[in-house]
């Protein structure tokens, strides 16, 4: 009761002032708030992009060890499993594997270009050791590959 009497009693300027003044304090009190806000959005956009960067980087390394990883020594059960399991045991004649040095020379037979193909790019991706030629020749209906590694 006795704000309201105090607030009544004051002169028109002085309530004008009043008011102007609590607007004020309030604008400002807004001001605070929404800039505090945008601060902790602009923050936490900054903290995802490094996570984001860092998870991608870290993701990157662990995909190319498992790349690596993966890879397995030349040998003819390594080239019989990946034959097997893409079923190309009926198209697939005549493996060969020899080594020279240090190059090793796998041979095969194939019915189909496509399949030699395939195949090819198998062992080329399961291997650990270097391509260094590949060769394909059509006689009679057959194919004849020949993939030398280093």
């Amino acid at each position: 009761m006795k704000i309201i009497n105090f607030y009544n009693n004051l002169q028109e300027r002085e309530k004008k002032l009043l008011s102007i003044s609590m607007v004020l304090i309030i604008l400002l009190f807004v001001y605070f708030v929404f800039s505090s806000v945008y601060k902790n959005y602009t923050r936490s956009i900054l903290n995802l992009d490094k996570a984001k960067s860092d998870y991608e980087y870290v993701f990157s390394k662990v995909q190319g060890f498992q790349s690596s990883y993966n890879k397995k020594v030349l040998d003819s059960n390594v080239i019989e499993r990946l034959i097997s399991s893409n079923n190309l045991d009926n198209s697939i004649s005549d493996l060969k594997i020899s080594s020279v040095d240090k190059s090793i020379y796998i041979t095969f037979s194939s019915s189909n270009i496509n399949e030699a193909i395939f195949l090819s790019e198998k062992i080329i991706n399961t291997s650990k050791n270097e391509i260094s030629n590949v060769r394909y020749q059509k006689l009679d209906n057959i194919i004849n590959t020949k993939l030398t590694f280093n």
